[in-house]
């Protein structure tokens, strides 16, 4: 089963990280791919950078992370799992600055 691994930040981790943080995060990435369940991973440019699009016509394009709750989105692991349980052991390993969403990815 296909999973995505939201990264939510809690604000914590602005500005960047330390070489800890980058090492911690390379670990992880490499224990995924240890445990055969990488596909792909990415960062965002930073939190609330984008823009959203809306197809409500009462509600106008604009700034993404204008709520609290889309503000901090800053990266996505793709993984490939064999349960769900073993997609949420694998984003309890994340190094945290907030959270983790965990969402199995609709089969077409």
């Amino acid at each position: 089963m296909k999973v995505m691994l939201m990264m939510w930040s809690d604000g914590s981790y602005a500005g960047g990280g330390s070489a800890e943080d980058y090492a911690a995060w390379a670990d992880y990435g490499a224990s995924l791919r240890d445990d055969g369940i990488f596909v792909a991973s990415g960062q965002f440019a930073e939190a609330g950078g984008g823009v959203s699009i809306t197809t409500d016509p009462s509600t106008p394009d604009g700034p993404a992370g204008t709520t609290p709750a889309r503000a901090g989105l800053v990266g996505y692991y793709l993984l490939d799992c064999s349960s769900h349980d073993e997609a949420v052991r694998a984003a309890r390993r994340a190094p945290l600055y907030g959270s983790v969403e965990v969402r199995e990815l609709a089969k077409y």
